[in-house]
């Protein structure tokens, strides 16, 4: 009764006196609801809108991006108001606001309920209006790990008053360059990454930037370095391009430090494009004040010794163990400590090789350490060389020394370098499939990996004289007897030249017992090598051939008739047909390299285990009926960061591409990356619950109008070392049932795009059935979906 009586009114009102209406409008129950409902359906549009924007912030922050200020503002408003009107929904409009035992309603509650919804609402509706964002996060450059504070530098006095010297010199004005020498192992490194982790943490630069360059010069890959430490993007083809760019990106920072680590020669900073002085210095290391202070014209050198006696000893013991103080070994050990001569280099590799040995053991290797030196290894001081050997003697088993000494003189850097080289000279022990190998060299990659440039010295020298290994760079081979007259290199079991120059290869390499042959070219140079066309024609025993930046192949390379690894990376290649008449090959790596068709040859190579086209931007067309008949393959990759081979079952130049029909004749297959644009050229049955590792993504193209460009393809990224990886973007023509979602097993990494309502239940019951219990990562991109926590990253 009483609100027919109150609506009478507001009638009466409303014709009467048409200013006081709103305000007694909102003393109706009618009013009063409805302006609540609208509030709870902004709240709940606000909630959906703050979850999407925390899943893309949440995969930003997974991609090492920050986040624009403005964003995590309006986030942080959002949850504010969010709160707010929650609160005022459940604790005070839910509440019976009414007087005398609720026979009449309390007018002036009702009034005032209502005018505090309609604020909330407005409020709500006010900051859902400012939801848009040019960009959601940026790229900033990724912490070096040489800046982050380090457990094992110890700040010996005889180090902290060189430490103090060179950072008062910094703070110079008049000094924009100076250097660090002493002789290898001695501990330059180590020192000036403390003197960078030191002005970083004390604020002396705004940016600091540590670029190792060592012995093989190249200005393009000190630019990307220097780049990446930066944020930069250089997407230039050219040197001039890049090396403008660069400078552009130092000069835009007030004040800069770049260290270049283990200078051998001249680096003209000229020509990497580094600026210095107008707030931009530079510290250099090298093993020679020579080359501080006559090629690189630095003034101001700081040099470093070998640590004293009790230095020395304190740092054996640390990396030995302290229970050999005070034991039997105390006396031994100490005078295993001075063989290696105060040299950290040495203490190091000896003290962890003597780890947990007896007394016997250290008896023996305090012998050897008391041995005349046999090497005259020209960059390696007598007591480190002993040392090292020392520990290389230590290690066990021939299986651990042969890969020491291939990554020793190889200059390997990566699991799959050393993956392809290690079965292709059949270094792993009892291991025949690609999958089991790669196991195997993980395990061995922490002991072996980090390797001093000293200790990489000595693994040359010990090849070079117990394997007959020829290692040069193009400097050394040019002149060189044993290269220009053959009489070493006959012998030779493995031979590697870095950056050789034109006219240097002879017209055929004598080398009847040659397992393993890398050359490459000087991706600067104007004039690119030529092989001769019978270079290989006395190689009959070879198993690995590495070839980088080369521009052709000759004839003689499909006379190796035991190759089992041909490596052929950013080479540029009009024709790669010899290839065909190599049966026995087991890995064929082309990553890289510019090639614009797949020849049918490849076809032949019945025993292929590894096929690697990554990177191959130029690749447009690959035969049908070749990767069926692959059927040892084990490990096929097809895609790369920028561009994609795309056109399955498509007519390309007057032939028809293959079909991914094709991979289900390949029994074997454990490994596979694949980018495919047209989720209809997956076949179903592919067998894919075998794979061990995957990464496959399936991605939408068309010119949708209402595409967002922020969520293009090129901004697709893998996790970089991937297991289980999928990624799938769903459009009109794509739905969630027809991916190969249904097929993959044991996904570890899943990225949805664009997922719909009506597909979450289909997705959550395939989760199951793939088996979500192995899922690390999970992220929705682009879904209007509200989504839990839980449901969106994992």
């Amino acid at each position: 009764m009483a609100e027919i009586i109150l609506t009478i009114v507001v009638e009466v009102v409303k014709c009467l006196a048409p200013p006081a209406y709103r305000q007694i409008s909102y003393l109706r129950e009618s009013k009063y609801t409805s302006i609540l409902d609208n509030l709870k359906t902004e709240v709940d549009n606000l909630k959906s809108e703050k979850v999407s924007i925390e899943h893309r912030v949440a995969e930003a922050k997974t991609k090492g991006e920050a986040i624009e200020e403005n964003v995590e503002n309006w986030l942080e408003g959002a949850n504010d108001v969010i709160v707010k009107a929650d609160k005022f929904t459940d604790d005070e409009a839910i509440e019976n606001k009414r007087c005398f035992k609720g026979l009449i309603p309390n007018l002036k509650t009702r009034r005032r309920l209502s005018k505090e919804a309609e604020r909330q609402k407005e409020a709500v509706v006010k900051v859902l209006d400012a939801r848009r964002f040019d960009r959601i996060s940026y790229r900033t450059a990724p912490e070096d790990i040489r800046l982050i504070p380090n457990k094992d530098y110890e700040p010996f006095e005889s180090r902290m008053s060189t430490l103090r010297s060179i950072l008062s010199a910094l703070e110079d004005r008049d000094v924009n360059m100076l250097g660090i020498y002493g002789m290898g192992g001695i501990g330059k490194t180590m020192l000036a990454e403390e003197v960078a982790r030191k002005v970083k943490s004390d604020k002396l630069f705004d940016q600091v930037v540590f670029v190792e360059v060592s012995q093989n010069q190249d200005i393009r890959k000190i630019q990307g370095v220097i780049a990446d430490k930066l944020g930069l993007k250089l997407h230039e083809e050219s040197d001039e391009g890049r090396a403008g760019s660069l400078y552009e990106g130092i000069k835009k920072v007030k004040k800069i430090l770049i260290v270049l680590d283990n200078i051998w020669e001249n680096l003209n900073l000229g020509s990497v494009r580094i600026p210095l002085g107008d707030g931009c210095k530079v510290l250099l290391t090298a093993r020679s004040l020579n080359v501080l202070s006559e090629k690189m014209d630095c003034r101001t050198n700081f040099s470093i010794g070998v640590l004293n006696k009790e230095e020395a000893w304190n740092l054996f013991k640390k990396m030995a163990g302290d229970y050999i103080e005070g034991s039997e070994f105390q006396s031994v050990a100490r005078d295993v400590a001075k063989g290696c001569a105060g040299l950290p280099v040495s203490i190091v590799t000896v003290a962890r090789a003597l780890r947990n040995k007896n007394i016997q053991e250290w008896k023996d290797a305090l012998e050897k350490l008391g041995r005349p030196s046999s090497s005259n290894f020209k960059h390696v001081q007598p007591d480190a060389y002993k040392a090292i050997k020392l520990s290389y003697d230590k290690l066990v088993g021939e299986e651990l020394k042969n890969i020491f000494l291939l990554i020793g003189y190889t200059a390997i850097a990566s699991i799959d370098e050393l993956l392809m080289c290690g079965m292709g000279l059949s270094l792993f022990q009892g291991v025949n499939k690609m999958e089991a190998a790669r196991n195997r060299v993980h395990t061995l990659k922490k002991e072996l990996f980090s390797m001093h440039d000293v200790v990489r010295d000595v693994a040359i020298s010990i090849a070079s004289t117990e394997r007959n290994v020829f290692t040069a760079t193009n400097e050394q081979v040019d002149g060189c007897r044993e290269w220009s007259d053959g009489s070493a290199i006959k012998h030779c079991t493995s031979i590697v030249i870095h950056d050789i120059k034109p006219n240097l290869l002879p017209k055929v390499l004598e080398c009847p017992q040659l397992e393993l042959l890398f050359i490459s070219d000087d991706p600067c140079e104007t004039s690119p090598v030529t092989i001769p066309d019978n270079l290989f024609k006395s190689m009959i025993e070879v198993r690995v051939v590495n070839l980088t930046y080369i521009r052709s192949l000759p004839p003689s390379l499909g006379l190796l008739s035991n190759l089992r690894t041909l490596s052929l990376c950013r080479c540029s290649l009009p024709d790669i047909s010899v290839v065909g008449d190599l049966k026995k090959l087991e890995i064929l790596c082309l990553r890289g390299s510019y090639i614009k068709k797949l020849p049918v040859e490849v076809g032949e190579l019945t025993w292929l285990k590894l096929l690697d086209l990554r990177d191959c931007f130029a690749l447009k067309v690959i035969p049908p009926n070749i990767l069926s008949k692959l059927s040892h393959l084990e490990e096929l990759y097809i895609a790369s960061e920028l561009f994609d081979f795309a056109d399955w079952e498509v007519e390309v130049e007057g032939v028809k591409n293959a079909s991914l029909e094709e991979l289900k004749h390949l029994p074997n297959l454990t490994s596979l990356e694949l980018h495919v644009y047209d989720v209809g050229t997956l076949p179903r049955g592919l067998l894919l619950e075998k794979l061990e590792r995957y990464s496959i993504h399936i991605i939408r193209i068309g010119d949708d109008e209402d595409e967002d460009e922020d969520e293009g393809w090129e901004y697709w990224e893998s996790t970089g070392i991937w297991c289980r990886e999928f990624r799938l973007e769903l459009n009109d023509k794509i739905r969630l049932k027809d991916s190969l979602i249904v097929q993959l097993q044991r996904i570890e990494d899943l990225e949805l795009r664009r997922l719909q309502e009506q597909d979450v239940d289909y997705f959550r019951n395939e989760l199951v059935k793939v088996g979500s219990s192995h899922l690390k990562r999970l992220r929705m991109r682009g879904s209007r979906l509200a989504l839990s926590p839980a449901e969106s990253e994992v």
